[in-house]
């Protein structure tokens, strides 16, 4: 059964993606949930004016999560730690700490978004990932401090 998605379902498509799905997947789930529209031989031209809505609407999204990340970019985080007199952490600066930090300088991003290339043990400046979506991801300096 053919449908066009309404909004991102994940594993499946983006918005405006016409997607191949179970008949009972498309009637129980995606149409029921507003995520998807059924599509026939009927309503074909109206399903690409809807199409190229979507896309517009998409790409203003992406745009925004730009903006966004080049705001993030350009901010970065400090967080404070405790550590002992010769500057080694007790434990490592988590994702969570990450978003703490952001979170107080007005960014909301959810801890699961934040990513480092290896663990932070240490004080100093380290670089995270912030995958915002949509293939946009931020790249911040977070500078940990001594308490």
């Amino acid at each position: 059964m053919e449908v066009l998605l309404k909004e991102s379902v994940e594993h499946l498509g983006e918005l405006g993606d016409l997607v191949q799905v179970k008949p009972g997947f498309a009637r129980n789930f995606l149409i029921p949930k507003g995520k998807a529209t059924l599509v026939h031989r009927k309503n074909r031209k109206s399903i690409e004016k809807e199409i190229q809505k979507y896309q517009a609407i998409e790409n203003k999204r992406i745009d925004k999560l730009r903006v966004f990340a080049d705001e993030l970019s350009k901010a970065g985080c400090t967080v404070a730690v405790q550590a002992d007199e010769n500057d080694k952490l007790y434990g490592s600066v988590a994702s969570e700490d990450i978003a703490k930090a952001l979170k107080l300088g007005g960014f909301d991003v959810s801890p699961k978004a934040i990513s480092t290339p290896k663990p932070i043990r240490a004080i100093g400046v380290f670089e995270a990932q912030v995958d915002l979506g949509s293939e946009v991801v931020a790249t911040l300096k977070v500078w940990v401090v001594k308490e």
